[in-house]
C-alpha cells in the first residue's frame, strides 16, 4: 500500500466505454467513509461501482503517509475509482504521474464539496464558480491514462441554464460522465433534490449523467430515478451505517430488513477491517463513528451508544459487541431503521469530515 513512484504519463489510456453502463448503482466518495472495508461491505450486498474517499492531490505530490490507506485496493474489489480534489491543474498533472501505474478504473474531480477546509483551498465546490480554471484541471487530468469523471452541484435551483452550461464546458475538456448532486454548496446535505435540474442537463448535454442526493431508501432511489429520467444513480449518506441498501436498491423484490446478527457481524467485520487498514489506535478511533452509524435507530440501548465514544482497542470493541450480541435491540422496537444523520461538517473542522 504504497503511492506509486512517477510513471510516464504515455501509459496506455484504460478503456472508457460504458463507465458506467446503464441502471449502475455508484457508490459515492465519502472523505472518513468509503475506505477499503466500508467498500467490501457494500460490494457484498451488490455495490460494483465505489470510490476511494476523496483524497487531496498535494497529499499523493507530498507523499503523505495518510493517504497511503486511503489509495489501497483490495484484491476482492472489482471496480475501483479514485475522487481527487485540488484547484490546480498542475497539482492535478502530477498526482496523475503517482497514479499512472495503479489499477484504477477512473480518475473522479470533486467540483462539489461545499467544506470550507477544501473550498478556502479553491477546490470542491469554489470551482463551480470558477469554470475555465475547472476545465483546465480537468484537461490536467483528461492528459493522463484514466478515463476522467466529475461530480458536481447544481449551480440554481430554479434555473437549469448555469448547470447545463457547466456540464457542456467540462464534457468539452474531456469528462465521459457527470455526477450531479441535485442541491446547490450552500443547501450542503439539507433541502430538497432539484430533480427538474438534473434532468435538464441529462436532456441538453450529450453525456452520461448521474443522479445524487437524497438516497435513503429504494423509494428514494426509484423517485430520484423517475425525476431525473437518468438510469444511472448514485448513494452516499444513505450507505453509511447500512451497506444493506445496495441490496434493498437492486433486488426485484424489497428484502427484509438485516437482522440483529446480521447487524453484528457486519460491524466487527467492518471495525476488524479498519484495524488491519489503518493499526489499532487510529483504526478504532475511526470505527467510533463507523459503529453509532449501524447501532442508531435500530433500537440498540443508549448507553451502549454512549460507551462507543470511549473505545480505544479492538479488544474493548468485542466485549462491547459481546453485550449488545446479547442484550439485542429492544423488544418494543419494531420500525425500519431511519437514516442514519452523520454530524454536520459545519460544525467542526474535523479532518473525518464528509465531503462528497
Amino acid at each position: 500500500m504504497t503511492v506509486a513512484s512517477r510513471a510516464p504519463i504515455e501509459a496506455p489510456v484504460r478503456p472508457a466505454a460504458d463507465v458506467y453502463p446503464a441502471g449502475a448503482v455508484l457508490m459515492a466518495p465519502l472523505s472518513g467513509y468509503t475506505d477499503a472495508p466500508f467498500r467490501l461491505l457494500c460490494r457484498r450486498y451488490g455495490c460494483r461501482f465505489a470510490f476511494t474517499p476523496l483524497i487531496a492531490a498535494r497529499s499523493l505530490i507530498h507523499r503523505n503517509p495518510k493517504a497511503t490507506p486511503l489509495l489501497y485496493r483490495s484484491p476482492a474489489e472489482p471496480w475501483l475509482g479514485v475522487q481527487l480534489e485540488a484547484g490546480d491543474p498542475d497539482v492535478l498533472s502530477r498526482a496523475v504521474l503517482l497514479l499512472a501505474d495503479r489499477d484504477f478504473q477512473v480518475l473522479d474531480l470533486n467540483l462539489g464539496c461545499p467544506v470550507a477546509k477544501v473550498t478556502r483551498k479553491g477546490a470542491g465546490a469554489a470551482l463551480l464558480l470558477k469554470p475555465d480554471l475547472a476545465c483546465r484541471c480537468i484537461e490536467a487530468l483528461a492528459a493522463g491514462p484514466f478515463p476522467v469523471t466529475a461530480k458536481v452541484r447544481i449551480l440554481d435551483e430554479q434555473d437549469p441554464t448555469p448547470t447545463i452550461r457547466l456540464a457542456k464546458a467540462l464534457r468539452n475538456a474531456g469528462i465521459r460522465a457527470l455526477t450531479i448532486h441535485g442541491r446547490t454548496p450552500a443547501r450542503f446535505y439539507s433541502g430538497p433534490v432539484a430533480a427538474h435540474v438534473i434532468r435538464a442537463v441529462r436532456e441538453n448535454v450529450d453525456l452520461p449523467v448521474i443522479a445524487n442526493g437524497g438516497i435513503r431508501t429504494r423509494h428514494d432511489a426509484c423517485e430520484l430515478r423517475n425525476r431525473t429520467g437518468c438510469r444511472r444513480i448514485m448513494v452516499a449518506r444513505g450507505a453509511i451505517g447500512n451497506p444493506w441498501i445496495f441490496r434493498e436498491i437492486l433486488s426485484e423484490a424489497l428484502p427484509p430488513p438485516p437482522t440483529h446478527d446480521e447487524v453484528c457481524d457486519a460491524v466487527e467485520e467492518h471495525v476488524r477491517g479498519m484495524v488491519r487498514l489503518y493499526g489499532e489506535s487510529v483504526g478504532m478511533r475511526n470505527a467510533r463513528k463507523i459503529i453509532l452509524s449501524y447501532l442508531t435507530g435500530r433500537g440498540y440501548r443508549r448507553t451502549r451508544r454512549r460507551e462507543v465514544t470511549s473505545v480505544s482497542t479492538l479488544q474493548g470493541f468485542l466485549e462491547l459487541l459481546h453485550a449488545i450480541r446479547c442484550e439485542g435491540p429492544s423488544p418494543r422496537y419494531v420500525s425500519p431503521r431511519p437514516f442514519y444523520d452523520p454530524p454536520d461538517p459545519t460544525d467542526r473542522a474535523d479532518p473525518r469530515e464528509i465531503r462528497s
